[in-house]
């Protein structure tokens, strides 16, 4: 054990002189530890020892409470903020991070980590709430030199010198710089063939052998040249045993041990993209995988702790919490938009309440001034699209109630609306223990649907819902309108629509063709909605929202490289209900929607409802804000009523260059339901 002594060095240059030292910088000498004491021999310059036993933070509490404690303490206090006015989307190495970005900061995640965590840990978050990020915070603060150290480094020196981490002295001697590491990712293999993969994760192995090439120095005896032997294959790539491959990261931790005398830290990142992303071969992954994992995390002594991309005390190591949220909009200046932030990326909450937000949306707000739909757009989701395909109706069914009941909450909060609101209705299932992703490949059933659903951030639990640590009954609802918009991307593999109908009919006003939406957009509709129940619908106060959601989802396809598809975004003096933008210069039509209901099918007052919402459109000034590429404007109101659509638009084309007003467009062409041509 490290203890820090303070003692008194009779050295005839400075007799009088104390000197702080650690039991190493006075070695040799033996140490004995008994009642708060230490005797220690063989260094007669030495004539006080003591220990520093009343100065805060020197050493670690004796108990767990008081440890815990000390922790709260810290964490009571505001949130440390480094702020280089840079926000580093897409960093997540923490060096540059914390130099050059806007690092929120989770350093007593390492003390968790070291002190709490068990032998093997695994981060259960969803993509880009800050695991990597963590990961290389972890391994900056623990990983040792070559060769080995023979002091005690100062952590208030270096990066984590402003960090809450560095507060806690004791634990900074114990575990800064003092231990080796193995760090690894298995995100973005190819996943062609099976055969593909292990080229890459071959290549993976032989880098991460490329930081430790040191360690071929270490085996200098005779008994260790089969170690070396091994080591070299796998750098170079050379061996044709697959046992080297699977067993890599435990035997890198033997030699990592004998090199430096101490057992690892193993963290992985991405540690199950292998297997998502298999595609028949499935098997071949896991097995592969299944060994590797665990060599090293079941009584491996060679490994002390394994982090899996899990969690103790401190459920806000992931995310942001609320308090770091209203302290990043200070600086902004921006305190009026903590509300409108909540209803989009709130919702998560951990196993001990803590609310969380997602930190990649806010910093992509903080960055860009414009609250949008950032996390969606920031992975793909081919895994998840096609297990959707896959479903049966009754799955389907079930999963298109929350998108209406979070479609109807609006500015409500959806989570504590379950069971407050009869209209806002939860996923009542059972978490599943484990998952194989091949068992999604067919038919997935309710349970490991959401359970993938849960884990990957596009459900979140409704609190009081977990009883102790069972995993029955839970509520799962939609978080927050952010992973609203993507469940609403995703309707029409929810509830099985061809594309190939629709594109037609929404093409045509990219023609400006009109008159062909104004005709055939009713008979869709009424197709469409003569798949569900709309007796069930209006009865859950539901009806009014579905059209909103019919619509959006089928825009879906144009959200991308050449459109954003917008709902309800600011734009004038109001939020249109649907707007389509082109996002690159070649393409000069936009498209505005506005949503009426009718109170009856009657086509005089539907007519006039959907008069009414072109009219809305004008008076809201939405032309407004377009950018200087869009040379014309397709305005379209639609009113519904049960399964019946009205449908009244016009064209419209610019004529001034810059900022516009409503009189600098041109109305061009009109037509609506039943016109004829």
């Amino acid at each position: 054990m490290n203890w820090i002594i303070k003692i008194n060095l009779e050295v005839p240059s400075s007799p009088s002189s104390p000197t702080l030292v650690s039991v190493s910088n006075v070695l040799p000498l033996e140490q004995e530890i008994c009642s708060n004491k230490i005797s220690i021999w063989s260094d007669a310059r030495i004539s006080v020892i003591y220990l520093i036993s009343d100065i805060p933070d020197y050493y670690p509490p004796k108990k767990r409470p008081k440890i815990i404690k000390a922790f709260q303490s810290v964490l009571d206090e505001p949130p440390i903020i480094i702020n280089n006015e840079v926000y580093s989307l897409g960093e997540s190495e923490f060096e540059k991070f914390v130099t050059s970005g806007t690092f929120v900061d989770k350093s007593l995640f390492i003390m968790e980590f070291m002190i709490f965590g068990k032998r093997a840990n695994l981060i259960i978050r969803p993509r880009r709430f800050g695991k990597s990020t963590n990961l290389s915070m972890l391994e900056t603060f623990l990983s040792t030199d070559y060769p080995p150290l023979n002091y005690v480094p100062d952590v208030k020196t270096l990066l984590f010198g402003n960090l809450k981490v560095a507060r806690f002295e004791w634990f900074a001697k114990l575990y800064y710089k003092q231990w080796p590491v193995i760090h690894i990712s298995f995100k973005d293999l190819r996943s062609k063939s099976w055969e593909i993969m292990q080229e890459d994760i071959k290549e993976r192995i032989s880098v991460l052998y490329e930081e430790h090439k040191y360690l071929i120095d270490s085996f200098s005896l005779p008994e260790d040249m089969n170690m070396k032997d091994n080591f070299i294959k796998v750098l170079r790539k050379e061996t044709k045993d697959s046992a080297s491959w699977t067993y890599a990261l435990s035997n890198l931790a033997r030699y990592l041990n004998k090199c430096f005398g101490k057992s690892s830290i193993i963290l992985i990142d991405e540690y199950d993209w292998p297997m998502e992303n298999a595609r028949g071969f499935y098997d071949n992954v896991h097995d592969f995988f299944k060994t590797m994992y665990s060599s090293v995390a079941k009584e491996n002594t060679y490994v002390d702790k394994v982090l899996c991309s899990g969690r103790a005390i401190f459920s806000d190591t992931f995310g942001f919490t609320e308090n770091e949220i209203k302290y990043l909009l200070e600086e902004k200046k921006q305190n009026e938009k903590l509300d409108e932030l909540r209803l989009y990326y709130n919702e998560y909450r951990t196993s001990t309440g803590v609310y969380i937000y997602n930190p990649h949306s806010v910093i992509s707000y903080l960055d860009k001034d414009e609250i949008d739909n950032y996390w969606i757009d920031s992975g793909s989701t081919k895994t998840l699209v096609e297990i959707l395909k896959k479903c049966g109706s009754g799955v389907k069914d079930r999963l298109k109630n929350i998108i209406h009941s979070h479609s109807f909450c609006k500015d409500k909060d959806v989570v504590e609306s379950v069971g407050q609101d009869e209209s806002v209705v939860s996923l009542d299932v059972e978490l599943m223990p484990y998952l194989r992703y091949n068992d999604l490949d067919t038919k997935p059933e309710i349970n490991s649907l959401c359970t993938l659903l849960y884990y990957s951030g596009y459900l979140t639990m409704v609190p009081g819902s977990l009883v102790g640590h069972t995993v029955k009954n839970v509520k799962l609802v939609i978080p927050n309108r952010e992973v609203a918009c993507q469940w609403i991307l995703w309707i029409f593999e929810v509830i099985g629509m061809e594309y190939a109908k629709t594109n037609e009919i929404y093409e045509s006003l990219f023609k400006k063709d009109i008159a062909t939406f104004c005709t055939k957009f009713p008979s869709l509709y009424m197709e469409v909605v003569s798949c569900f129940d709309i007796a069930d619908l209006k009865r859950g106060k539901l009806y009014e929202t579905w059209y909103h959601i019919f619509v959006l989802g089928a825009l879906a396809m144009y959200h991308g490289v050449e459109y954003r598809v917008e709902s309800n975004h600011e734009a004038g003096v109001g939020r249109p209900d649907v707007r389509i933008i082109p996002i690159i210069q070649n393409k000069t039509v936009s498209i505005t929607y506005e949503f009426k209901r009718s109170d009856a099918v009657d086509f005089h007052i539907m007519k006039q409802d959907t008069t009414d919402a072109l009219n809305q459109i004008f008076d809201k000034g939405y032309r407004m804000s377009l950018p200087d590429h869009v040379k014309e404007i397709v305005e379209v109101g639609i009113a519904f009523c049960d399964k019946v659509a009205f449908v009244s638009a016009r064209c419209l084309k610019r004529n001034k260059e810059g900022i516009t007003t409503n009189e600098d467009w041109t109305v061009v062409s009109e037509w609506e339901t039943g016109k004829v041509k």
